[in-house]
């Protein structure tokens, strides 16, 4: 078994859900080599550290051509969960099948987090738009963290728990919604769309399962710095680190980078 699949996540004895799910996020994150990523105030979204990707792998026989001839898309925009893969110019950023997912240790992680909705992917799998992982990975830190089916349905997609939270279809939620701008803290989850759907401008336009999402989980809030720490998978094909920058408001809102134009917080309501 590849040593990545074989570590557990812990957490510091006596820990609270909230920051059990804190200290998980930050140890994937570390397992990955630790990249971050810049959301500025400039509308500009660059990696400002990371590992060194590893080369692209060969493309099989004919599809190059097939891809120039436009019968076979790369990548779909609306099937990708992740978002801020195209970076601002000038800014470092990886294309889809190279960066750490592209590794045998990116694989091996990918591959937990998708176990966690049933689901076994192999590696040419895991650098494909259409199997992007970043709403698995947030399921995946949450069941680890403790969560039950109570607090929280597992799903692939991020606006299926969106929804879950939004039409209060759980006995025990953990979470509920909060529009933008609000102040988050550590536990949140930090939601926005992407591609067909980057411009919503209400979470009731969000359809389960069908409806492009992107979500981080907040771990750690700087108001003297004005900025919010969040972790998120799939981001630069790789679990990242986003370093969102306030808006003059103070606050995180929808409008200040268009990299990301936040659409709504998931507000933690675990200790």
């Amino acid at each position: 078994m590849p040593q990545a699949q074989a570590q557990a996540p812990t957490a510091m004895p006596g820990a609270t859900a909230r920051q059990r799910i804190v200290q998980i996020a930050l140890q994937e994150w570390q397992r990955w080599g630790g990249q971050t990523i810049r959301i500025g105030r400039d509308d500009t979204a660059c990696v400002v550290s990371s590992p060194l990707p590893p080369p692209p792998p060969a493309l099989p026989d004919g599809i190059e051509e097939r891809i120039q001839n436009g019968s076979l898309n790369a990548s779909s925009a609306d099937t990708d969960e992740s978002f801020g893969t195209t970076a601002a110019p000038g800014c470092a950023g990886f294309p889809d099948g190279t960066g750490m997912e592209a590794t045998p240790q990116g694989c091996a992680l990918a591959q937990r987090y998708w176990a966690i909705v049933g689901k076994q992917v192999d590696c040419q799998q895991i650098t494909e738009g259409r199997w992007a992982w970043s709403a698995v990975f947030i399921s995946w830190v949450l069941r680890q963290a403790g969560l039950n089916e109570r607090q929280f349905l597992t799903g692939q997609s991020h606006s299926m728990y969106v929804v879950d939270a939004r039409d209060g279809i759980l006995p025990a939620p953990a979470f509920r919604l909060e529009p933008l701008p609000a102040m988050p803290r550590p536990g949140d989850i930090l939601c926005a769309g992407r591609g067909r759907d980057k411009y919503l401008s209400s979470v009731d336009e969000v359809g389960f399962g069908t409806t492009p999402m992107h979500c981080d989980i907040v771990v750690e809030v700087d108001a003297t710095a004005r900025v919010v720490k969040t972790i998120g998978g799939n981001l630069q094909q790789s679990v990242s680190m986003e370093l969102v920058e306030l808006g003059d408001s103070g606050l995180v809102d929808g409008f200040t980078n268009s990299h990301a134009p936040w659409l709504v917080l998931m507000r933690n309501q675990l200790p």
